[in-house]
């Protein structure tokens, strides 16, 4: 009972003298208040963040409700405990991928609060935090200007999807001309066409007038 005692009363985070915290694929900068999964910088909010610190300087051991509270909410008076307690755990299970059925991370301790399950390593460089999958950094700007990065996979898609529609601009553009060609040919051919139909019968009626003035001339022919 004295141990258990122990455990419940409020005695805040331990003191560990380090800034990283790994555990699983993540990694916790706890002096800049930042998360990153498999080198990926992850979106946490602050007080997310500060529950999760909680969690993991007290690895293994039930972190109470009130030590919840008195960490996060040190100078304000919570009319309902128990709700905002939980849905700041709710969220940080989201963003951890975990849930309270299956727990991986965080689990619910009945009536006492929330008890860290994976195994958490603290380091002052990042690189030697390694459990499980090594940290890597994040790629610095030479990495992501170099030429694995400008074909990746993404940019591959962007300029595939990018030479389809020049292809595509270009044929419509070849249709669009032809078509313009051929349209003015049958209206070149329609109009020649009507040209030399005009020019014959004028011609026939200028042949017939001749005749008449000739028949006025010579009355008789």
């Amino acid at each position: 009972m004295a141990q258990q005692d122990s455990q419940e009363s409020p005695q805040g985070p331990q003191s560990v003298p380090a800034r990283y915290a790994r555990f699983g694929a993540f990694l916790a900068d706890l002096e800049r208040a930042e998360l990153y999964q498999n080198s990926r910088r992850v979106k946490v909010q602050a007080k997310l963040f500060q529950a999760l610190e909680l969690l993991l300087r007290r690895a293994g051991d039930v972190v109470t409700r009130e030590e919840v509270r008195c960490h996060l909410w040190p100078d304000t008076f919570l009319t309902n405990l128990d709700a905002n307690v939980n849905t700041t755990m709710n969220k940080l299970r989201q963003v951890l991928g975990d849930s309270p059925e299956n727990p991986i991370y965080i689990e619910t301790i009945p009536r006492r609060g929330y008890s860290f399950l994976a195994a958490v390593q603290f380091s002052n460089n990042p690189s030697e935090a390694a459990l499980g999958t090594p940290y890597k950094e994040l790629p610095t700007v030479a990495e992501v200007g170099g030429p694995g990065a400008l074909w990746s996979s993404e940019r591959f898609h962007v300029f595939a999807r990018v030479v389809s529609l020049l292809f595509g601009g270009m044929i419509l553009g070849a249709l669009l001309t032809f078509v313009w060609f051929f349209s003015q040919g049958r209206y070149h051919r329609a109009s020649t066409g009507a040209s030399t139909s005009m020019s014959l019968a004028q011609y026939e009626s200028y042949s017939l007038a001749g005749l008449a003035c000739e028949n006025q001339l010579n009355p008789r022919l």
